[in-house]
């Protein structure tokens, strides 16, 4: 199991790492027609603005289960209680 977990990482780092075409295009080869810089500015930023956000919610659910499976590790271990409200 860890070796198919690695194996899938490593790919997908790969994947991610990767230089593809799309990414090395110019603005009239990517599409916006020669736009004036401010268009682009405005479309990296927005872009950015996004990805960020897709993080901070990523960041968030992540921590929660971290958080989860370590609270759950204290509980089986007996180094926590539970109390009744």
């Amino acid at each position: 199991m860890k070796t198919l977990l690695v194996t899938t990482g490593l790919v997908l780092l790969v994947l991610v790492v990767a230089p593809t075409p799309a990414a090395w295009a110019c603005e009239h080869c990517l599409g916006t027609g020669g736009a004036n810089g401010p268009t682009v500015r405005a479309l990296v930023l927005s872009m950015a603005a996004l990805f960020s956000m897709i993080c901070f919610v990523g960041v968030g659910v992540g921590a929660f289960f971290v958080r989860a499976a370590r609270r759950s590790k204290e509980l089986a271990a007996g180094d926590m209680e539970v109390k009744a409200r």
